[in-house]
């Protein structure tokens, strides 16, 4: 992370903005996981992202969930505990 002397907040914040434009999404997830709280990542992150996308963003992220990490539906589980 490059540090510079800004005159003020407001040449701060554009030029915080200019970063988030060009940085990558693993840039700025790295950066929110060096420099976050471990409680906010626990307890605020996902929340944060989830609230941001639409449905059908979290249903492929649910999709690709259960294929990759082997996360159960409500309906599997329930297959599972009563089977």
């Amino acid at each position: 992370m490059n540090t510079t002397t800004y005159k003020d907040a407001d040449e701060a914040w554009e030029a915080g903005n200019q970063w988030i434009q060009k940085s990558t999404k693993g840039e700025k997830f790295n950066f929110l996981q060096e420099t976050c709280s471990a409680e906010f990542l626990k307890e605020n992150l996902l929340q944060e992202v989830l609230d941001y996308l639409y449905e059908y963003q979290v249903n492929e992220i649910f999709i690709r969930l259960r294929k990759n990490w082997g996360i159960k539906t409500p309906q599997e589980l329930d297959y599972e505990m009563n089977s």
